[in-house]
């Protein structure tokens, strides 16, 4: 990472620091089956990860649930790589302030609605991503073990063996099935 992207990162740490330390939520475990509404956030620069995703939340819909996905797209305009369309909204670089905090309607309305479930599906490093899942309002948040996951997420998926969407997706469904409530 370049210098620049360096103390752009540490700024956007600071301000996340600071929003976090003013975030309360009330945690309450629930599973799939409980749920009525679902936030989906994950890196849709991979095109192949985000037909996965997608596949995912026709599953979600298919168990009646009103899902709401974001998806970040690392380059400058996504607009020529995807169309946003209902309930799959997605944002890019030009949707980020100079500390790479996300900004925009679609990312605040995303982090305000108090959905009963925030999967984050993000494996890879990404701060915007980061942002998003540790504001979020969400009442139960679930996430794959490591970096940020660990202070986010209230519940944590070991994927160290398979590092991969479709592993990590599995998992989800597995354990969000095993809670009773």
């Amino acid at each position: 990472m370049s210098t620049v992207k360096d103390i752009q990162e540490k700024l956007g740490r600071f301000s996340l620091n600071r929003e976090r330390k003013r975030l309360q939520r009330n945690v309450k475990a629930f599973s799939i089956e409980k749920a009525s509404t679902i936030g989906v956030v994950y890196n849709a620069t991979n095109r192949n990860d985000a037909e996965i995703v997608k596949k995912f939340i026709q599953y979600l819909r298919e168990e009646r649930k009103d899902v709401l996905s974001l998806g970040f797209i690392d380059s400058k305009d996504s607009s020529d790589i995807v169309k946003p369309h209902l309930n799959y909204v997605y944002f890019d670089k030009r949707n980020l302030s100079k500390v790479l905090v996300p900004k925009g309607i679609d990312v605040e309305n995303f982090i305000n609605k108090s959905y009963s479930i925030l999967i984050d599906l993000n494996i890879d490093d990404c701060f915007p991503i980061e942002y998003i899942s540790s504001l979020s309002n969400a009442k139960f948040k679930v996430g794959a073990k490591g970096a940020y996951h660990d202070e986010a997420c209230d519940l944590v998926i070991d994927i160290d063996e398979n590092k991969k969407m479709e592993y990590l997706i599995i998992q989800v469904k597995h354990y969000l099935k095993m809670i009773k409530n």
